[in-house]
């Protein structure tokens, strides 16, 4: 059977990040326009109008393959206005088809996940996008992709989640355009903690820790 993977996510959280990985292998109808550029805007997504007008998604669009991949966030932008995708309604449609619907939500730490809102759009929209993808999509097979995890294991979680979602992946393929993880430029190391004494202590040898203990000192 055919498959249609929707990858879609909160605005900021990496679902362009995840339809650039999930569109490299060659058996997958995905965005081909990441391949080669950093970022595209949301109207250029192949999927963009269905997400206003789900009407107009024709059984036509999976004639060539057998994988198929989808990509918005929650809200994005189309034509300049801001809005939330009709995910559900294009899901529903695909389905009429004779198309298999699995949906992916990719999660990003909250607080950053925020703070990007604010810089790029500014206004938060999380919670709202939280909301909706609760009230419009009970009705479909729902996994959650974690940006955080991919940047920590990398190829190893791309091969991991090719398996759960049943979806071609080329964990092998060169991400030119991936690098470090972007949430660097959110965070800086804290140098101090007021845990840390507690911790290093804790390290030390029991017959060291006792010494102090019997002098009085008690902070072990």
């Amino acid at each position: 059977m055919k498959r249609l993977l929707i990858i879609t996510g909160p605005q900021g959280s990496g679902n362009h990040l995840f339809s650039r990985i999930f569109s490299q292998h060659p058996d997958v109808r995905g965005w081909d326009a990441l391949k080669d550029t950093y970022w595209v805007p949301s109207d250029r997504e192949p999927f963009a109008e269905y997400w206003v007008y789900p009407g107009q998604l024709t059984e036509d669009v999976f004639e060539q393959g057998e994988y198929f991949l989808a990509n918005v966030s929650a809200p994005f932008f189309y034509d300049g206005v801001r809005q939330f995708p009709k995910i559900a309604e294009v899901a529903h449609r695909a389905q009429d088809f004779g198309i298999e619907v699995v949906i992916a939500i990719v999660s990003r730490d909250k607080q950053i996940n925020s703070w990007q809102q604010q810089r790029v759009g500014g206004e938060i929209t999380l919670l709202s996008a939280q909301d909706f993808y609760k009230n419009t999509l009970n009705d479909f097979e729902l996994h959650f992709i974690s940006h955080e995890t991919f940047f920590t294991w990398g190829k190893t979680y791309i091969d991991y989640l090719g398996q759960l979602l049943k979806f071609p992946v080329q964990p092998d393929a060169v991400w030119d355009l991936i690098d470090e993880s972007p949430n660097r430029k959110y965070i800086s190391p804290v140098m101090q903690h007021w845990l840390d004494t507690e911790i290093r202590a804790g390290r030390r040898p029991f017959s060291e820790r006792m010494i102090d203990i019997l002098k009085g000192n008690t902070n072990d």
